[in-house]
Order: structure tokens, then C-alpha cells, then sequence
């Protein structure tokens, strides 16, 4: 009876393991990558993984043959490798013994087999998912030929062993060390990728028998030669490696049984041993490279983790009497995310950043694959890693939402407006007219290039400034900055309310993520400049300068947007004046702008001397009785922000009366995106505002942090609702329309200008909200901007 069960013990574990067909990659997760290809999350690291593939397809394939130097059993087919980090002795005629340099790397690699491996088992990883992600089969033929010729072909194979592995010359007789099992490191995720290739029609069955033979040999001599238990009995992340190779040869060889035995023995063997309780790893903080090879160990302990996943067996949060476990491991690491080297206690002489970046992918790799509890882990993550689009990462492991698949597309689109916009700059006219940045499409489908004076000339390189906050590149901090500097000028500029349009979407977005003072003093002169404005009579800053015959102290909605830059003056400075006006703006506005229904006027004509309201009336609306969409949008912006820096609840209250009009209108499309105005007497054959309806979004998951649980969930709904329809229905194709990201807004309809067009603003606010949702959904909320406020 009990031989029947464990029988049926076995039966189960091979299932398990031909339903999950790799071992440290999710099968699941691929098949849902190949379906999702033509996302723009995944697009640009398929395109890559293929023209790397496309480069492979003529390559000569690499054999043990080609080394320059023949191992001690003189016999070519024997791996034969050099110690890395050991050099030539300079006070020796031959150099002889080598002698160490912990952490430089010797470039004699190259004579030997190490990187020829190497770049075998990555040429046929590289093609293996080229065939299954694009099922074409040339890519199958060359990984097979790149196999048979490394693995089986007579003149050229490997002998499954690893003898002659990292020998020093010049000790042991050249004899390989134990240190050198862990050349084969890259053979583990290749043989993911060969699973793969097994469902191919050039990689046949007998081909899969051959290979899982050499590995079976090769796990044997691994776990039974003096090197490899040498290796197994290391104190470092050697004897991990070991074991990661072990249980992966294992398990593509069919050794269910081995694989167990070597899983269920880690963490006693290595988790108990190598991680003190406080989470350091002190074989590893030793070496020149401590942060490294202490991110190398626990990389290697999650590959175990994922494989021993794959037959049913749960370690990762094994943690012995004293409290030694992984994720102190992982914790001990995750204080210097983010930091300088010089924090780091310990040694790192070369490639702090790149370790950096290695670390981000262990965590997101444990929180969502091992520890999905860990959500802290994939904040780090979100907040530390820098996107690489062509990243294979992207395609083994991220499982993108909405909100990447659409910073992915704005990244593509930003980089071809970049390419339009500096091309329309050195077009004569705009150099004469000094045109820096672009706001739209003009009637004759050229690109509308504007002077720094202009009230739009912050958004673009706003928007260059939210996508470096998100992918952490300095391409785009650079992209940003070549655009943000050439509007400096209008800090100065008293002719216009829109300063907070201008410079704080700008050089206050710089000033936010990178804290340098040169961006901060702009935005405090700027401050400065707009208070000017400022009609104490009135208790409000003047808007427009033109038609004074028409209005005499003429102020519309728009300039609530300009009141963020004044609070964060005050914040800065100490100086009261800024808040107050900005708070009388606020209290004028709420005042005279508004009707019953809480819809808004879109201007409101003072007399300067006494404050009296003249006229209210609207320019960019229908009628002045009209509910002018993106004029609605302001409002409810405008006083969000003003209870985000006051707390005053009226502002609050003023904020939910304007959404709550708004989004209760009856004839509001059934996607959200509003008309241009509410009151057109065309609807719904009248040109939607794209720009509004960002605003909107933007504002209202801002909104939803501040208010009940019910109101939360309401406004959050209506946002998201926004952001789903920006992303389905709302992008411009990519590389089309000079790399705007949204089409159809509405700039001046009753001008007859910007109709139906992209808008500089309308992406600044899109990119905003995209933000904002994912600090919502990711619960990472800076508490300073977007407190959450429970019910």
C-alpha cells in the first residue's frame, strides 16, 4: 500500500511538473505575455528580443573546440575556465602562480570556454523565446543547431562535467576548482527556455531525450565529484548556486526525488547558515563587492523558491529559532535602496547602480511571484527602478496594468515628439519668433510651435518631467531639462495670470524631483511676479490685460490653477502674503463665480476700484449662461488643491458640489468625455474636450482622498472610468500627430481655433492622472500631496 502511494506521489509530481512547464519562469505568465504582445508595455522588449534573435539567425555556433588552450586531460571536449578575478603575479619572470584582485576581472575569460558558454546558453534562450512568442520557426532551427552543435555533435560537444572549471594557472597542476560549478548558472534559465523550444517542430523529441541525458550526466558529476561538494559545502552563495543548478538539472532530467531532497534541505543548509538574524549575510559582506554578491545570493535563493513552487513545496518564509530567514535577507538590502554608495556600510567598488536595479527586479520578483503580502517590496520597486523598455524582464516577469501599458505609450509618443519638436524649432519662422515648445496642430496641419510667454509653454516640458518621475531614466530628465530652461525668461513676465500654468507645471515639477535650487528660485520669482497682479480691492488676481474696453479687471476660473504655486511660495518662504492671496483668490472666486447649481461662469469683469462684480460671462463658452466643460474642470481642480494646502472644508464642499453637478448631468456622454460645452445646442454632433476631461480625472482621484468612503469609491470610479476611455478611444496612433498623446480636445470654439485637436495640457493632465491612479492602486501615497482620509 504504501508503495502504491508512493507511486502515485511521483505520478502527481511529474503531472505537476508537465502542467508548469518551467521552473523559475510562470508558464501561465508567458502564455498571457504572447497574447499581449501588441500591448505597449510588452511591444518594445518583443521587438528587441527578436532583432537580437534576427542578429543570432547567421551566427557560427560556439564549441568547447574553440578554446586556445587544451585542459590537463588533454582533451579539448573538457569545459575549461579561468579563475576571474586572478592575475598574473608581477614580481614573478612568468607571472606564475596567478595571484587575486578581488573584483576586477581578468580579460584572459575570453581565451577559454566561460564565455563562449555563456553566450551559447543565452543565444539559445534569446531564440528559443523568439520561436514561442513569434512561432516562427527559423528562430527554433538555430537554437537546435546552436544545442546539438555545443551539447551532442561529435567533434565538438561538451563532456558533462565541469573538471577544469575557474583553474588558476599555475596551482594545482591547473586543475579546476570547486568554484567553477558555478560557471553553468546560465544553463538554469536556458532549459526554461528549452521547455519552450520542445513544443517546436525543429527540436525533436529525440533532441530532448539527448539534453536531458547530458544533464542528467552533468547533475551527477555536480553532486558527486570532490569539486562539486566542495562547491556544495561553500558558506557563501556558491554552495547556493550549486543548488539552484542541482535542483534545476534535476528537475528538467525527470529526478523528481533529487530536486526534493536538495529543496527541502535549504533552509537548514543555507538560509540558517548564511543569513545572520539581523538579515546581513557575512560571507558575502566580506567581498569588494558586498552589496553585489549579497544581492547575487538571495537572486539565487528566489530562483530555488520559484522552482521548488513548481512541485508544491513552500520555503521562502522558512525562519529558524533565532529568526534568521530570507526576508531579513531581503530587508538588511532594502534599507540602502535608493542611497548613495557611500551609505552602504561596506564595500562596493563597481556597479552600485546596476546592483541597485538588480535588487528592484529581486523584489518585484518576490512580491509578486512569492510574497504577494510584501506590497511594501513592490513600492521600492515602483519607486526606485528605472524602465527599460526593451528590457527581456518586461516580457519573463512584469505584469503591466493599465496605467503602464499607457506610460508605455507615452514614452514611445514623447520620444517622436521630442524628434518633432526640436526639428520645428530650427525651422526659420519659429527661430525668429523665438517658438520653444509645441501646444498643438495648426489649421494646416503643421505643428504649432509657442514663446515662452504663452500660457502653455509649461505643459510640454511638464509632461517630460512626469514620465522621468516614472521610468527614473535620465534620458528624459535630460529631454526635460532642455525643454523646461528655455521658458526661464517668463518669471519675469508680468502681462500674464498663467504663471502657474507656465512655471510651476515646469520648473516646479523639476524642482519636486530633483530638489535642486535652481528650479525652486525660479518658481519663487515667479511668485513674486504674479502677485503683482494682485487687486487688494478686488481680493483677486487679474486675469486678462486685453479688451479693456470690454472689461475692465476681467477674472476667469482658469486662474484657480495658478493659486498651487502661491501656497507652496509661502511653504517655502514663510512669507504669509503668498497664501492669503492665494486664499482671497479662492474666496472671491467661490463667491461670484458660481451659480446655485454650482456650474461656473467662466468670466468674471470687477470694478477695480470698489470689487464689484460688473459682468459675468463667458469667452470660451457657448453663452454666458453655459456650462463651458473644461472652465468646470478648473473649478473643481482648482478648489481640490486649495484644501489640499488650507484644509479649509468649504473649499472641500465646494469641490464635491462641482463634481457632483457635473457628472449628474443627464445628456454627459456615457464615456465621460464631455462635449466642449454642456449647453451646445448640437449635441451630441459638437466636438468633444478630451482636455476636460483629464482635468477632471486628475482632480477627482485627488478628490477621493480627502472625503468618506463612499464618496472615495465614487469619484475614484468616475476617474477611472475617464482614464479607461482616454486609454481605449482617445490615443493618437503612435508616431502620428507629432507625438501628441490624446486627440480630440477643444481649445477656443466660439475663436474658431483648436478644435478638435491635440492639446499640450490635455496630455500634462492625462500623464497627472495616470500618476495619481497609480499611487491610488498601488496604495504608495506621498502623504504631503495625497493624504488618504478614512471614513
Amino acid at each position: 500500500m504504501r508503495l502504491k502511494i508512493e507511486l502515485w506521489i511521483v505520478v502527481l509530481l511529474l503531472l505537476t511538473i508537465k502542467l508548469q512547464a518551467q521552473s523559475i519562469w510562470n508558464t501561465a505568465h508567458l502564455e498571457n505575455v504572447k497574447q499581449s504582445l501588441q500591448n505597449p508595455f510588452y511591444a518594445s522588449a518583443y521587438q528587441e528580443l527578436k532583432s537580437e534573435a534576427d542578429k543570432l539567425l547567421n551566427v557560427q555556433p560556439l564549441s568547447v573546440m574553440m578554446k586556445e588552450k587544451t585542459p590537463g586531460s588533454g582533451n579539448k571536449h573538457d569545459y575549461m575556465s579561468q579563475a576571474r578575478y586572478y592575475w598574473p603575479d608581477p614580481s614573478k619572470p612568468d607571472g606564475l602562480p596567478y595571484i587575486s584582485r578581488d573584483g576586477v576581472s581578468n580579460p584572459e575569460l575570453d581565451k577559454l570556454d566561460r564565455n563562449r558558454l555563456g553566450s551559447t546558453a543565452s543565444r539559445i534562450t534569446t531564440l528559443s523565446l523568439a520561436w514561442y512568442f513569434s512561432e516562427d520557426e527559423k528562430y527554433a532551427q538555430k537554437a537546435t543547431e546552436l544545442i546539438r552543435v555545443w551539447f551532442f555533435n561529435k567533434d565538438t560537444y561538451m563532456n558533462p562535467n565541469l573538471e577544469y572549471a575557474q583553474m588558476i594557472p599555475g596551482r594545482n597542476n591547473n586543475k579546476g576548482r570547486c568554484y567553477g560549478v558555478i560557471d553553468t548558472y546560465s544553463f538554469v534559465e536556458m532549459l526554461d527556455a528549452v521547455k519552450l523550444l520542445e513544443q517546436s517542430k525543429s527540436f525533436t523529441s529525440k533532441d530532448a531525450k539527448r539534453l536531458k541525458v547530458w544533464f542528467g550526466k552533468l547533475l551527477h558529476w555536480i553532486l558527486n565529484s570532490p569539486q562539486g561538494q566542495e562547491e556544495a559545502n561553500q558558506a557563501n552563495n556558491h554552495s547556493t548556486a550549486h543548488d539552484a543548478q542541482a535542483i534545476a538539472f534535476a528537475l528538467y532530467s525527470g529526478n523528481i526525488k533529487i530536486a526534493t531532497e536538495i529543496i527541502n534541505a535549504i533552509p537548514a543548509r543555507r538560509i540558517f547558515t548564511q543569513i545572520e538574524p539581523d538579515g546581513r549575510q557575512p560571507q558575502e559582506l566580506r567581498r569588494t563587492l558586498a552589496f553585489g554578491y549579497s544581492q547575487y545570493n538571495l537572486t539565487h535563493l528566489i530562483d530555488i523558491f520559484l522552482m521548488a513552487r513548481k512541485i508544491n513545496i513552500h520555503i521562502d518564509n522558512a525562519t529558524s529559532a533565532d529568526g534568521r530567514n530570507f526576508y531579513k535577507a531581503m530587508d538588511f538590502l532594502v534599507q540602502y535602496v535608493g542611497k548613495d554608495v557611500k551609505e552602504w556600510p561596506y564595500q562596493q567598488i563597481s556597479e552600485w547602480d546596476y546592483k541597485q536595479q538588480e535588487f528592484c527586479k529581486d523584489l518585484y520578483r518576490c512580491a509578486v511571484y512569492l510574497n504577494p503580502e510584501r506590497q511594501d517590496y513592490l513600492q521600492l520597486y515602483n519607486a526606485n527602478r528605472i524602465i527599460d523598455w526593451k528590457d527581456r524582464f518586461n516580457l519573463l516577469y512584469m505584469q503591466p496594468d493599465e496605467v503602464d501599458n499607457a506610460y508605455a505609450f507615452a514614452c514611445k509618443q514623447l520620444h517622436f515628439a521630442i524628434e518633432c519638436a526640436n526639428k520645428a524649432k530650427k525651422e526659420q519662422e519659429n527661430q525668429c519668433k523665438k517658438r520653444v515648445t509645441p501646444r498643438s496642430i495648426n489649421k494646416d496641419g503643421s505643428l504649432r510651435m509657442i514663446h515662452p510667454h504663452d500660457w502653455c509653454s509649461g505643459f510640454f516640458p511638464g509632461s517630460l518631467w512626469q514620465i522621468y518621475a516614472y521610468t527614473h531614466d535620465d534620458y528624459w530628465r535630460q529631454q526635460a531639462i532642455s525643454f523646461t530652461w528655455p521658458i526661464e525668461e517668463s518669471k519675469w513676465h508680468k502681462g500674464t495670470h498663467d504663471l502657474g500654468f507656465m512655471i510651476n507645471n515646469s520648473f516646479g515639477k523639476a524642482w519636486e524631483l530633483t530638489g535642486e535650487r535652481s528650479y525652486k528660485d525660479v518658481v519663487l520669482q515667479s511668485a513674486k511676479t504674479l502677485i503683482t497682479r494682485y487687486n487688494p480691492k478686488v481680493k483677486c488676481i487679474r486675469s486678462w490685460d486685453h479688451n479693456r474696453d470690454k472689461w475692465q479687471y476681467p477674472v476667469i476660473i482658469d486662474n484657480l490653477m495658478n493659486l498651487e504655486m502661491l501656497f507652496r511660495a509661502t511653504q517655502e518662504t514663510g512669507d504669509s502674503i503668498y497664501h492669503q492671496i492665494a486664499v482671497n483668490h479662492a474666496n472671491t472666486t467661490m463667491k461670484n463665480h458660481f451659480r446655485p447649481d454650482y456650474s461656473s461662469y467662466h468670466v468674471v469683469d470687477y470694478d477695480s476700484k470698489t470689487g464689484a462684480v460688473r459682468a459675468r460671462q463667458t469667452a470660451q463658452g457657448f453663452s454666458d449662461d453655459s456650462f463651458w466643460s473644461r472652465g468646470q474642470g478648473w473649478g473643481l481642480y482648482g478648489y481640490t488643491m486649495c484644501y489640499r494646502f488650507t484644509k479649509n472644508s468649504d473649499y472641500l464642499k465646494q469641490a464635491q458640489h462641482i463634481a457632483d453637478f457635473f457628472f449628474g448631468l443627464p445628456n454627459l456622454p456615457e464615456d465621460l468625455i464631455p462635449y466642449w460645452d454642456m449647453k451646445a445646442p448640437d449635441i451630441p454632433n459638437t466636438p468633444r474636450d478630451v482636455s476636460a476631461a483629464a482635468i477632471m480625472a486628475s482632480a477627482l482621484y485627488e478628490l477621493s482622498t480627502y472625503v468618506s468612503a463612499n464618496d472615495s469609491r465614487r469619484y475614484k470610479k468616475l476617474a477611472n472610468k475617464i482614464v479607461d476611455s482616454l486609454n481605449k478611444d482617445y490615443q493618437a496612433q503612435s508616431e502620428t500627430a507629432y507625438g501628441f498623446l490624446l486627440l480630440h480636445s477643444t481649445g477656443h470654439y466660439p475663436g474658431g481655433d483648436e478644435i478638435d485637436v491635440p492639446l499640450s495640457y490635455a496630455d500634462y493632465y492625462y500623464l497627472e492622472a495616470l500618476a495619481r491612479k497609480r499611487m491610488l492602486d498601488t496604495n504608495h501615497i506621498n502623504s504631503d500631496t495625497l493624504p488618504i482620509v478614512k471614513e
